[in-house]
């Protein structure tokens, strides 16, 4: 994967969380949005974080929704796994 700026800003890498959580007010939201739009790197790392978080939604709520799977998850781990 390549670096980027994300990797080297930790402002720049909490901007990025809370876009992606949506918890920027209008401005901030455009700012950065225009900021993904110039930094190609930067826009297609963005992306694939937001994928990936709706991705894990999806898979949490199966779970969620599905109590045989979080019991077999939970009866199937065993002290030796944890430690």
């Amino acid at each position: 994967m390549d670096i980027t700026e994300f990797d080297r800003d930790e402002v720049l890498s909490e901007f990025l969380t809370d876009y992606i959580d949506g918890n920027l007010d209008d401005g901030e939201r455009q700012s950065f949005e225009e900021y993904l739009a110039n930094n190609e790197k930067e826009d297609n790392f963005a992306r694939k974080a937001i994928m990936g978080k709706k991705a894990l939604s999806r898979l949490a709520r199966r779970f969620t929704n599905n109590p045989s799977i979080k019991e077999k998850l939970s009866s199937s781990i065993t002290a030796t796994d944890i430690g």
